[in-house]
């Protein structure tokens, strides 16, 4: 009998929240594939099927929640009227409500990627691709509507945003202030920083700068290299006429 589709899904969904809830109890290094299966109530090759490691099933959690924000912000009522500042705030914002029944399962995940060797913060980048395309579209919408220019790095901001909502997780997971009002405010001030940036011609001009190093300063110097090097290289050939002439 062939399994649906949904129901894979469900099964899936069943395991990770199982996993998630046993990594909480015994931590990540403790829990075994084994010991979650069971606690899912599925069979030990079953749950090798869908995770054929505990890094798998970490990676296929953080995916999940990228998945559930995006459906709770297509299910905003309006939220295409939204600026780009308050969507991308609405982003950010929604994924850590969706991590906080969980805090205690991110806490021990960040800590094994921050401070020991057990993960690597590079590895996260795998599970950023839904993230990042949300991003892409809301400043694709924001440029076409006129909202922003089209940015210098257009191509690297979903990406740079990114890293910015990793430095924003990692901010959250050592706040300890009521409510996390500090988390709150962090994402305030510094989104209010990003707006400040696309709404001016600050990148514009560091695109400028850039631009101008490059020409006057690197580029130059590669065409003295490349200058000295074709003359070394008559040298040796003149060289060698002589020592063989």
């Amino acid at each position: 009998m062939k399994i649906s589709q949904s129901a894979k899904e469900k099964t899936r969904i069943n395991i990770l929240g199982a996993a998630v809830d046993l990594i909480i109890q015994k931590g990540f290094e403790n829990a075994s594939l084994r010991e979650m299966a069971k606690a899912a109530g599925v069979s030990n090759p079953t749950i090798y099927n869908y995770f054929p490691s505990k890094e798998k099933l970490l990676y296929a959690y953080i995916e999940l929640k990228h998945q559930e924000a995006r459906e709770a912000l297509e299910a905003i009522d309006g939220f295409e009227t939204f600026t780009l500042r308050e969507q991308l705030q609405t982003l950010v914002e929604t994924e850590l409500e969706l991590y906080l029944e969980d805090r205690e399962f991110i806490v021990q995940i960040a800590d094994m990627v921050f401070r020991s060797s057990g993960l690597r913060v590079d590895t996260l980048y795998a599970t950023n691709e839904l993230f990042v395309r949300t991003v892409d579209e809301m400043l694709s919408i924001a440029i076409e509507a006129g909202e922003i220019k089209e940015p210098p790095f257009r191509e690297q901001l979903p990406r740079l945003f990114w890293d910015y909502y990793i430095m924003v997780v990692a901010y959250w997971i050592k706040d300890e202030s009521e409510a996390f009002e500090n988390t709150t405010q962090f994402i305030d001030h510094s989104m209010g920083v990003i707006e400040a940036l696309l709404h001016s011609d600050i990148l514009s001009r560091v695109s400028d700068l850039g631009m101008f190093f490059f020409k006057t300063h690197l580029l130059s110097s590669i065409q003295k290299f490349t200058t000295q090097k074709e003359k070394l290289g008559v040298i040796k050939c003149k060289l060698g006429e002589v020592l063989h002439g």
